[in-house]
Formats: C-alpha cells, sequence, structure tokens
C-alpha cells in the first residue's frame, strides 16, 4: 500500500516586513500571509489523506516566538492532531536556542502532545506507525556550533574551521542514520541544512554564504532512503532529478522579500509505493512528488528607465497602466536618463497604485560616477552603516539594498540572542 506524506519547511511564522497591523484583528496583516498559506497546506494533506506531516524545521522566526505567534501555529498544528496524523519536526536554527541546555521553541508540542506530535532535536531513526503501513524517517536537526566549540579539542577552532568540522560530522551522522535502516520498510531523511547544489533564494545569497555547513548532494542521496526531505533553502527544487533518491526543499511557504517575488512558494505530497514483485532492476519503490503551491502574497517590482525629453511621471503611470496589483506588495525603481530635475509627482503615483496592498518604496536609481570618492568603511560603524557605505561603493547593489539590510538586521538580532548570557 502506498504511504502518502506532506513534506513542509521554513514557515517563519512571525515575519512582519511588508505589512501593517490590522485593525479589525489586532494581528499583523504578514502574519495573517503566513497562517493562511501553512493553513492552506495542511487543509490540502488532510483533503488528500496524508499518512503523515514532516516539518524540516524553522517554524517561526526566531527561537523565542511572541505567545501570539505560538498561538497561531498550535492552532495550525492542532488541526493534524484532531484527525490523527502523525507529526514529525524536525529543529530549525530559526528554532533552537544557541545556548545548550535551553528547549527549541518547538519543544511544547511534544511536551504537550497530542502522542502523534513528535519533536526532534537530535538526530535520530524514528518509525511511525501510519494507516497506510510503517514510515521510517531519520531525523537530522540543524547542526549548531555549540555540538564542537564546547568541547576539547574544538574549543579554539576558528569558524571556518567550525564549519568543516559540521559538515564532516552531519556526514558521518546521516552515514549512521542510513545504517539504522530496516530495508523492509521506506525510509526518508528528514534535515535541515544547506546542500551545496541547492539554488538559494533572494537574500539567502547573503545571509548563508560563508555562515552555513554545505552538505554535498551524493552525502545526502545516501540509497537507504527512498525520499529526502529537506528545510533552510527557501526555494523549491530536487538537487538529483535524475537519481535515486530525490533530494528535495519543499522551499518556504509565504514570500519574505523582493529576492523572492519570481519564485512559487509550497510544500510537497510525496507517495512512496512499492514496485511489483516483478520488477527486479533499480530502486526497490518508486517515488512521486508533487509541489502544493500555497496562495503566497505576490511582490512586483516595476523597473523603469526613463529617457530625456519623456515625463517621468507619464513614464511610470503608462508602465503600471493596466496591471492587476491587488493585494501586491509594489515597488518602483526608475532611472532618470540625461541632466535634469526630477519632477515625479509622488502623489499621483501613489493614487494610480492605491489597489496595491502596500507600495513599498518609489525609488530613483542613482546616477553612476565612476569618478566618486568611494565612502570609508571603518571598525565602530553600525552594521546598517556599514552596509550603506559598502553599497555606495557597489552601485550595482543599489536596487537590493532595501532587501540587504533586512538580511543584515536578520542576522544582527541572531547575533544579539547568541551573545546573551
Amino acid at each position: 500500500m502506498p504511504v502518502k506524506f506532506l513534506h513542509i519547511a521554513d514557515t517563519h511564522i512571525g515575519i512582519e516586513n511588508y505589512g501593517r497591523l490590522d485593525p479589525r484583528t489586532g494581528l499583523h496583516t504578514r502574519l495573517q500571509d503566513f497562517v493562511k498559506c501553512v493553513g492552506f497546506a495542511f487543509e490540502e494533506a488532510l483533503r488528500q489523506e496524508v499518512d503523515l506531516v514532516v516539518f524540516a524545521g524553522d517554524a517561526y522566526r526566531t527561537c523565542d516566538p511572541t505567545p501570539t505567534h505560538q498561538r497561531e501555529f498550535a492552532s495550525l498544528v492542532r488541526r493534524l492532531g484532531q484527525k490523527n496524523i502523525p507529526v514529525v519536526m524536525v529543529t530549525g536554527n530559526h528554532d533552537s536556542p544557541v545556548a545548550f541546555g535551553k528547549a527549541s521553541s518547538i519543544d511544547i508540542f511534544g511536551t504537550l502532545g497530542p502522542d502523534e506530535i513528535q519533536v526532534v532535536s537530535e538526530d535520530k531513526l524514528l518509525s511511525i506507525e501510519t494507516k497506510s503501513g510503517i514510515l521510517q524517517v531519520a531525523c537530522l536537526p540543524w547542526l549548531h556550533r555549540s555540538r564542537l566549540v564546547t568541547k576539547a579539542p574544538f574549543n579554539n577552532l576558528s569558524q571556518v574551521e567550525v564549519v568543516e568540522k559540521l559538515q564532516d560530522l552531519g556526514a558521518q551522522l546521516i552515514d549512521g542514520l542510513a545504517g539504522q535502516v530496516d530495508p523492509k520498510y521506506p525510509a526518508i531523511l528528514a534535515a535541515h541544512l544547506a546542500a551545496a547544489d541547492a539554488t538559494l533564494s533572494g537574500t539567502e545569497q547573503t545571509a548563508i554564504i560563508g555562515r552555513d555547513p554545505f552538505f554535498l548532494t551524493s552525502t545526502l542521496a545516501n540509497s537507504a532512503f527512498d525520499y529526502i526531505a529537506l528545510g533552510h533553502i527557501h526555494k523549491f527544487q530536487n538537487l538529483n532529478p535524475s537519481g535515486y533518491p530525490p533530494v528535495v526543499y519543499s522551499g518556504s511557504v509565504e514570500r519574505i522579500d523582493f529576492g523572492e517575488e519570481n519564485e512559487a512558494r509550497g510544500a510537497v505530497v510525496v507517495t512512496i509505493n512499492d514496485k511489483a514483485e516483478t520488477a527486479h532492476t533499480g530502486p526497490k519503490r518508486d517515488v512521486a512528488y508533487e509541489f502544493l503551491a500555497t496562495p503566497a502574497r505576490p511582490f512586483k517590482t516595476f523597473r523603469i528607465d526613463i529617457p530625456e525629453g519623456q515625463d517621468p511621471t507619464e513614464a511610470i503611470l503608462e508602465t503600471i497602466s493596466g496591471e492587476d496589483l491587488t493585494e501586491t506588495v509594489v515597488r518602483i525603481i526608475y532611472d532618470l536618463q540625461g541632466e535634469r530635475e526630477d519632477t515625479l509627482d509622488l502623489k499621483a503615483v501613489k493614487q494610480a497604485t492605491s489597489e496595491a496592498f502596500l507600495l513599498a518604496s518609489i525609488v530613483r536609481k542613482p546616477k553612476a560616477n565612476a569618478h566618486s570618492r568611494r565612502a570609508d568603511i571603518t571598525e565602530d560603524m553600525a552594521l546598517k552603516e556599514t552596509l550603506h557605505a559598502y553599497i555606495v561603493n557597489r552601485p550595482e547593489l543599489e536596487t537590493i539594498e532595501e532587501d540587504m539590510q533586512l538580511a543584515a538586521a536578520r542576522l544582527e538580532t541572531e547575533l544579539s540572542e547568541a551573545r546573551r548570557p
């Protein structure tokens, strides 16, 4: 009998950029966006009568979510428990505090139940009894540096050396989990990690590179498993499209910033079925997976080159005319060519985009000056100021400064939390 499960990750409840408070509910509109997308995925899983839900990490924006964020996410998970759907939740980097011994943000689900929910914060192989039979779930939560830096002889390692050691440790743990698998039953690996071959999404390129341990697809695609369910990278993708098993990032359920505006958001529905006994070649099981797109909020960027002689307001209004901006987060970046005064009528442009969910920005692209003095960067500058100075020296990055500043702010928050006693 085939086993069907939902693979979901990176729900990031609590991200509230590009939104506002809803006066009717008192909740932030972006919180409502993320809750809507997670709820959609769970309801579709129930409609398709899945046997299991595999959550591959990062439930919240931070490891200390507010009571409101906890309430909203718990109400979603509760729907699965009410239908007796087993849930396996693997902790991600945003779920786990840096300090050793402290509970993760999702541990409470395993403590309060129901019994169908299992939260895994260390490498472990589970054997889940589903209505369609046994499914083995090998769990590899996010590997924190604390697994090494508090233990000799690793306490004096550099950041680069720590990352390398974590990569070696992760590879060993995957091999160890694979060795515990009973080949009589289907098995999956659920992990929260960064794969070397993954295509990064939006500002992940600045937030992840050089900071996270990376794993080769060949390490992840262990033949003991029938499917690899990954979390951490926000773009849906199969890293092993022509091989077995599929190595799949489900991606995030909702867009975070403009770097993700052209990418669908969602989860994955996976079916594993034993092959007929007459099939003697290749893998012993057939695996099919389908991307389930969630109703993520649309983001739209208009990049407009305005030639000399054309009124900037008319050019922008002409470009956006006829566009359906309903419920869309919009930004406008315009390049006013030539030496002339900027006569843009901001009021007229705002009126023309009034149907949009949010007009995030109207920004004129700075004129490049090859002979301009480079901005100085000093050690006593704040992170935001330093990044701005860096971008001043790199004009090609000016159009994405807002997204880079958001990523830097998230990183600064993580670093601040890591320094807490």
